[in-house]
């Protein structure tokens, strides 16, 4: 998945209005509350309660399908490659 400016600016100006975070892989999917956002190189990670062994997980923006972010006032985003 290609990182826009505007996903990387939706991030950065919305940090503690996150609510939650699923991202969608080929064969896996994970969903939890952001817990760090690195800018530099740009990186984030979520905490999936779910997963017991190793329940914090930091998205490959490269292997990633889709990436949705809800927001606490009920806001959803969807980010994902075009089709072409």
């Amino acid at each position: 998945m290609d990182i826009t400016n505007n996903f990387k600016e939706e991030t950065f100006n919305s940090i503690t209005s996150i609510e939650n975070i699923e991202v969608v892989y080929k064969k896996s999917k994970y969903n939890g509350k952001l817990v760090k956002v690195d800018q530099s190189p740009f990186q984030m990670t979520i905490f999936d309660g779910d997963l017991k062994d190793d329940p914090e997980h930091v998205i490959d923006f490269t292997l990633a399908e889709e990436i949705t972010i809800k927001f606490f006032d009920g806001t959803i985003k969807t980010f994902k490659d075009p089709v072409s």
